[in-house]
């Protein structure tokens, strides 16, 4: 066994060794390389020459890491998304005792030499030879080109090149700060001093954990304030942190930060930076922190929990991005984006506030209840909201989950619902275009349609027999004309409007107003295990297809537009961390119905408060819409609606499948649930205080060609 005392000597001897390496390569450099450096142990000159010569002569700068934020349509944050908690400042919004600090105790000789400081070398040496505790000789630049070769190592997922950048004993130790070196003499001869010392303070580590980096990042966090309001005693603690960010942390270990701090601010003192009496106040100050935290994601965005989620899928999913996931989640997380998204405040507490009042937060019927707002012309996407917490894991039953009802599978929606009677527009739509009108006079009467009578024109069919019923079983009129029909959502006579139509045509139509599966699939998609295609059965026209209420308004908004679809988008505009503006997927806004079908159907559906399924439906300002309802057995429940400025869907339903909430004796949803009586409910809830919000009273212009209104009788209908 080793004695101590013995082994002192070895590492005294290496501690001369290196020491003579030093003075190696700085013979090198004042022989006319004018370069100061560290070199590696037991080299001679030449070969350290041409050791120091193999190295980099550039620092590779990438633009820094730093947060994302996404805002509502009036420019309040809604939540910020980031790899490392920074926001970038320049010199001028630093305070200058922030700057005082930081010099003082990490480089006060700075301003005297040009990257490697030969004084600070030979002290730190002399240092570590006679004394236990261990100094470094790296100037302000060098420490900053080590935070950018650790920084640009963590962005590469290269965990050795972190290490290597790091390294900070033995042969590795002195092999990187002669790399250091030669990149921190670059530096300087790059920029100006108060660029580098803008550029070490805005990457600086002041915390450990929690992740906040940079100055004014810093100084949000621990005071809430920017880092030009930071006086000296807090920049003394800030600066004082960098040493050792863990160690150092004020909200950890306060002991240690202020004992910290107070060491900054007597070396402050000694170089006349602060005055006695400034120095003697700051001592007695304690840190006084006022901490505010800054979320990552969208767990802080509130009621705003889902519309966030979508937006960030959007994100990730749309190649304006970038080429791959991984590429667009690193321009979220380190972009510096300024994402301005298209969500109304007011529209969105509206809804939020109407949905919980109807089916609460973890009622115990354990229905989902949503509600989603698209702009017609526009496809903004206004207002997104549901009952449930948003969570990023599936959390307590009926309170929290991360699946958000409203949006497709893809954007962590779930796999759309079947949306009943809400799907006859657009069987009435394809009725216009096939040269019928809203006057035509069809059979209401209940009978069987055989498998042979349906029509399939351009794709393949899928017809069988097929006898639908009416709501309580109810024939509605032997003849009705295709606007009493829509009216009071009679299923006999839908029927036999689309028996006389191509069912093609139909399905096409319906993907024309951007129509498809919840799961994203095109509705032409064979269903994998029923091996048909559902959108081309004859009980399609009753809404058996399993559609993402987003899609539902965005196709209805068609009908207020007069016949123009917009892909629906959550972002207004986006901007880097420089402020120029970043392109965005466009809308795609083009004519997919023609102006008087779509004119035609808006008046139809602005019917149904006339007399119809949505009579006690009204909501003070001239609107459209239409109930929906499936089985019984299946248990979802719609209102899709619009003004000329809003389209809106409400769903209502179980989440996780089919549910006959007439078997159902908990919570609030039970019993013979119709699309009127929740849906429609929130429906109106919500568009009537929307309508004061949102000018909608522009009118939906009245019917084209020789279709009529027609005052009818309530009949008893399935909505």
């Amino acid at each position: 066994m080793v004695s101590s005392e013995s082994a002192a000597a070895p590492s005294t001897l290496s501690a001369w060794m290196q020491f003579i390496a030093v003075s190696v390569v700085a013979g090198i450099v004042g022989a006319g390389l004018a370069i100061p450096s560290v070199g590696v142990a037991s080299i001679g000159a030449n070969n350290a020459l041409q050791v120091f010569n193999a190295l980099p002569a550039q620092l590779d700068e990438r633009p820094l890491a730093e947060q994302s934020r996404m805002l509502d349509s009036d420019g309040k944050q809604i939540a910020s998304f980031y790899w490392l908690n920074r926001k970038e400042v320049p010199l001028d919004k630093i305070s200058k005792p922030m700057q005082d600090a930081t010099i003082a105790i990490e480089d006060y000789r700075f301003f005297d030499h040009g990257g490697v400081d030969f004084q600070g070398i030979g002290r730190a040496l002399v240092h570590n030879l006679v004394s236990s505790s261990k100094q470094g000789g790296s100037t302000l630049t060098q420490q900053y080109v080590k935070n950018v070769l650790a920084e640009n190592a963590h962005a590469d997922a290269d965990k050795e090149g972190v290490e290597a950048a790091k390294e900070a004993s033995g042969m590795a130790g002195y092999a990187r700060k002669l790399r250091e070196a030669k990149l921190a003499v670059a530096v300087e001869k790059k920029y100006e001093k108060g660029e580098i010392l803008n550029r070490y303070m805005n990457i600086n580590n002041y915390s450990g954990s929690p992740n906040v980096y940079g100055v004014e990042a810093a100084a949000q966090h621990y005071w809430s304030i920017p880092a030009s309001k930071l006086n000296h005693a807090q920049a003394a603690t800030l600066a004082g942190i960098v040493k050792n960010p863990s160690a150092f942390n004020p909200e950890r270990f306060p002991e240690n930060a202020l004992e910290r701090r107070n060491v900054v601010l007597s070396r402050m003192h000694q170089l006349g930076k602060v005055s006695d009496k400034e120095y003697e106040d700051a001592k007695k100050t304690d840190l006084d922190l006022k901490i505010t935290k800054t979320s990552n994601g969208c767990m802080g965005a509130g009621d705003m929990g889902f519309f966030c989620d979508y937006v960030q899928a959007y994100i990730e999913n749309n190649k304006a991005f970038g080429e791959t996931k991984e590429e667009r989640r690193d321009l979220l997380q380190r972009g510096g984006l300024t994402i301005q998204t298209t969500i109304n405040p007011k529209l969105q507490k509206a809804a939020f506030s109407s949905v919980k009042k109807r089916v609460p937060v973890g009622d115990p019927s354990g229905a989902g209840h949503s509600v989603v707002t698209v702009e017609p012309g526009t496809g903004k996407v206004l207002a997104m909201t549901q009952n449930r917490n948003y969570s990023v894991t599936e959390g307590k039953k009926n309170t929290d989950t991360a699946i958000n009802f409203n949006v497709q599978k893809a954007y962590n929606g779930a796999s759309g619902f079947q949306v009943g009677s809400t799907w006859k527009p657009f069987v009435l739509a394809e009725w216009l275009k096939e040269g019928k009108s809203l006057n035509t006079s069809v059979s209401a009467a209940k009978r069987t349609f055989p498998a042979n009578s349906w029509k399939y024109r351009g794709c393949k069919g899928y017809g069988s027999n097929w006898s639908p019923n009416n709501a309580g079983d109810s024939k509605g009129n032997e003849q009705m004309t295709a606007l009493a029909a829509t009216k009071n959502s009679v299923n006999t006579a839908y029927a036999s409007m689309a028996n006389q139509l191509n069912m093609c045509g139909i399905m096409k139509t319906a993907e024309s107003l951007g129509i498809k599966y919840g799961n994203g699939q095109s509705l032409e998609t064979v269903h994998e295990q029923l091996g048909v295609v559902e959108a081309l059965l004859p009980s399609s026209v009753l809404g058996i297809v399993q559609v993402a209420p987003i899609d539902m308004a965005n196709a209805y908004s068609v009908f207020a537009a007069g016949g123009i679809l917009c892909t629906p988008t959550p972002i207004e505009s986006i901007k880097d961390g420089n402020g120029k503006k970043v392109k965005i997927p466009d809308p795609d806004c083009h004519r997919a119905l023609d102006k008087d079908v779509a004119q035609n159907v808006s008046y139809a559906l602005s019917q149904t408060f006339n007399g119809g399924t949505t009579s006690r439906l009204k909501i003070g300002a001239p609107a459209g819409a239409k109930t929906g309802t499936t089985n019984f057995e299946v248990g979802s429940t719609w209102l899709a609606g619009f003004t000329s400025q809003m389209s809106t869907a409400v769903w209502t339903g179980d989440p996780n499948g089919s549910r006959d909430w007439r078997r159902n004796g908990k919570g609030v949803v039970r019993g013979r649930v119709y699309g009127a009586t929740y849906s429609g409910a929130t429906w109106q809830n919500y568009m009537s205080q929307a309508v004061k919000i949102v000018d909608s009273n522009k009118g939906l212009g009245g019917p084209v060609g020789n279709s009529v209104k027609e005052p009818e009788k309530d009949e008893e209908s399935d909505d």
